[in-house]
């Protein structure tokens, strides 16, 4: 059995460069789209957005620390987002991402998915957004503290 996680607010932070997070998102992306069965390529993205960590009890640091949202698009016809939504969901489930929320609504057609990676922090969506015809990738990265950083303690 595990241990219980860690409530340790200055619990060391797992270390990378933004550019590497960035480079790890793009490929992490792509592979979702492989898994899925689309092509990324998209008027509106792809999309990076790093923003400050904020903490259990609002606490935001002044050490550097960042998560990355990263967003690709895959133009789709909307009846086939629930079959590529489930392939993906497969792929995932394989690679030890546990799917948190799993919705189809075949009357629309539209899919909403959400997953989380339990040991890499991470957490996945893929869902059918507009305009019509495009299905959204997004990973979005844990809270990482840049390498060379002294990490700040509260």
């Amino acid at each position: 059995m595990s241990p219980p996680p860690s409530d340790d607010v200055n619990k060391p932070l797992p270390r990378k460069s933004r550019q590497d997070a960035l480079a790890w998102a793009k490929q992490y992306t792509s592979t979702m789209a492989h898994y899925a069965g689309v092509t990324i390529g998209h008027q509106f993205g792809p999309r990076e957005n790093f923003t400050d960590c904020v903490g259990k009890n609002d606490e935001v640091a002044d050490d550097g620390r960042y998560n990355l949202t990263y967003t690709v698009y895959a133009e789709l016809p909307r009846d086939q987002h629930i079959a590529a939504a489930r392939k993906l969901r497969t792929a995932l489930k394989e690679h030890g991402v546990v799917i948190t929320d799993f919705t189809e609504r075949p009357e629309k057609p539209e899919v909403i998915m959400y997953a989380r990676h339990p040991h890499e922090k991470f957490f996945v969506v893929a869902d059918t957004v507009k305009p019509p015809d495009t299905l959204r990738l997004e990973v979005s990265t844990p809270c990482f503290l840049p390498p060379g950083a002294e990490q700040q303690q509260f």
